[in-house]
């Protein structure tokens, strides 16, 4: 009997390495983003708010300047963000033209409920390998992205 997991198993081993690097990278990211998407963030809502869990109280500019973005395009997530009521904004102390954005209570519980998640999913993805397997896995994954970065952009 024909099965499509067992099809897919065998057209695993015929797939170059970078198109089982992308693939990998696109069936986790669809799991992450299923998830993200059950909260009510938008995909471009999670780098800011990324950026500001580790640097609560950045510029707005700061945060722009981080995404490669303009400032007007972050000033449209942010205040979709403040209705959410997971960040807010306030005017810089010393610099009244600054605004300051913060997470809120509720943004600090999203962000660590998404932590939470993505433990749990690293956890079932790395589940059946051996401590040693998972060392090896870590310094290749850091090896090739070494390598990577020897590849020349410009030919």
């Amino acid at each position: 009997m024909w099965c499509p997991e067992e099809e897919k198993k065998e057209k695993r081993e015929e797939k170059s390495m970078p198109a089982l690097f992308m693939e990998i990278n696109r069936q986790y990211g669809m799991r992450c983003m299923q998830r993200i998407r059950e909260i009510g963030i938008q995909r471009g809502q999670m780098p800011i708010i990324m950026i500001v869990y580790r640097n609560n109280g950045c510029s707005q500019k700061e945060i722009a300047e981080c995404m490669g973005v303009t400032p007007p395009t972050v000033n449209v997530s942010i205040q979709r963000l403040e209705k959410a009521d997971i960040v807010c904004r306030k005017r810089d102390d010393k610099d009244q033209r600054i605004m300051r954005v913060y997470l809120t209570e509720n943004g600090r519980k999203i962000v660590e409920e998404l932590q939470q998640e993505s433990k749990a999913v690293e956890k079932v993805m790395f589940s059946n390998f051996s401590e040693a397997e998972l060392c090896l896995l870590r310094r290749f994954f850091g090896q090739i992205l070494d390598n990577i970065s020897e590849i020349p952009v410009n030919r």
